[in-house]
């Protein structure tokens, strides 16, 4: 009897003891994880311009090709601004006041665009109306944005082209 009395007791306390241990592993909502919002919201410089297939058939680095065709370093002086409300615009340095092309030509974005950013895809609306949905490939160490066009310069083109835009948050 005294033995039945002691395994009685020590398989109460086994259990209590097991309850116990399981309710301590339960997760603590005292401390919830807070995840960090990346934000796209600032003022850029274009640090690398890729197109693939190569433009005009040769050129994969459309900040190199500006250079020599225009003879112009524009698209390194051009800073892009993301700003908070929606809005994204362009500056004009005197560089791309003497190329022939409007830079949202190369970018996608204008003096006066739009932005919107649903998870990984950032749409660009410019003062026209085109919109051009990008990819955000990274935001950290720098914005890099991907998107597919055409390349409409000298004459407008059929080719779909992918773009690879890397920024430096200033």
């Amino acid at each position: 009897m005294k033995n039945q009395f002691l395994s009685r007791s020590l398989a109460l306390m086994l259990m209590l003891a097991l309850t116990l241990g399981f309710d301590s592993c339960k997760k603590s909502d005292d401390n919830p994880v807070v995840t960090p919002t990346t934000t796209i919201e600032g003022n850029y410089k274009i640090t690398a311009l890729k197109i693939d297939p190569k433009a005009l058939g040769l050129y994969d680095d459309l900040l190199a090709a500006s250079q020599l065709v225009f003879n112009s370093t524009c698209l390194k002086d051009l800073t892009i601004s993301f700003k908070t409300g929606g809005t994204a615009t362009t500056d004009n340095p005197s560089t791309c006041q003497a190329i022939p092309v409007p830079v949202s030509t190369f970018t996608g974005i204008d003096a006066s665009s739009k932005w919107a950013q649903s998870g990984s895809t950032l749409t660009i609306t410019k003062s026209d109306g085109t919109k051009t949905d990008y990819t955000v490939l990274s935001t950290s160490p720098s914005l890099q944005l991907q998107w597919k066009g055409a390349f409409n310069y000298p004459t407008p083109s059929t080719t779909t082209y992918t773009y690879t835009m890397t920024l430096a948050k200033q």
